[in-house]
């Protein structure tokens, strides 16, 4: 019998199924810890060259007053649907009450600068009584400014957002936090988060920026201010995500392309 479908052409069929398959499995993310910080203020810190920083030695506000950050590559959200993530878990031990907004972490473009002023991006905080207010907040850093970039100087609140349930109170305990920015048609969607995981508090706020600053990032930052009143504040498993990975998108459309083509031959 003879086949309907040459032997070739069904070879050609199964690369490119594979092909396919490959750029599937990799769209739906890329994700890299992050283990080289830089401390740019204070001094009480340990674990650098890890996923998982310890700012403060567990002495009496020890984890206050302190900055690093870390160089990531550089990652430019250049079509719709693309995005990056900043995630971890963080503990704060021995928290004094009421809080500060002075937990706060960022996504960067350095923007030419050396040191740690006037960069551009995002930075999120825990909600808190800073300036009277009682939520957290997400920055935007001016264009330009001469600031660091954890301070709230320089920068620009753009959202803010109650934590629930309740505005329940900031307290000692460990967290999961996230900050997303996502190129969409109309600018920057940034999204954040700070849920704990054995405390009963959340926050997660939206911000829909149609004039974002730049699309291009390549440092994390984390800030504890002097309000912040923590003996220590210990981080895990910090990491990027990027979807898609870059190349991915070109090689699933190959990958399609080539499957149509060679259906269209079988048919004809």
């Amino acid at each position: 019998m003879i086949s309907p479908f040459p032997l070739k052409s069904s070879r050609l069929l199964s690369s490119a199924v594979a092909v396919l398959a490959v750029g599937l499995s990799a769209m739906s993310a890329d994700a890299a810890l992050l283990t080289s910080w830089t401390q740019y203020s204070g001094s009480v810190s340990s674990g650098l060259n890890t996923a998982s920083p310890v700012l403060g030695n567990g002495t009496s506000n020890s984890g206050d007053s302190q900055s690093i950050y870390a160089v990531s590559p550089t990652y430019t959200l250049s079509s719709v649907g693309d995005s990056l993530t900043l995630s971890g878990g963080v503990t704060f031990l021995n928290l004094e009450t009421p809080q500060a907004d002075q937990f706060r972490f960022g996504l960067y473009n350095v923007n030419g600068q050396s040191g740690g002023l006037g960069w551009l991006g995002y930075m999120a905080s825990n909600s808190g009584t800073s300036g009277g207010s009682t939520y957290s907040r997400l920055w935007e850093r001016n264009n330009p400014n001469n600031f660091s970039f954890g301070s709230g100087s320089g920068a620009t609140t753009v959202a803010n957002v109650n934590a629930t349930p309740g505005n329940t109170a900031f307290a000692s305990g460990t967290y999961t936090f996230s900050l997303t920015l996502t190129r969409v048609a109309t600018g920057l969607q940034v999204g954040w988060t700070l849920i704990g995981t054995n405390v009963n508090y959340t926050v997660s706020g939206t911000y829909l920026d149609t004039t974002p600053q730049t699309y291009t990032y390549d440092r994390v930052g984390f800030f504890t201010g002097g309000g912040l009143t923590a003996d220590q504040v210990s981080f895990s498993n910090v990491d990027l995500t990027v979807v898609p990975e870059p190349g991915v998108v070109g090689l699933v459309v190959a990958g399609l392309t080539f499957c149509f083509i060679l259906r269209r031959r079988r048919q004809a």
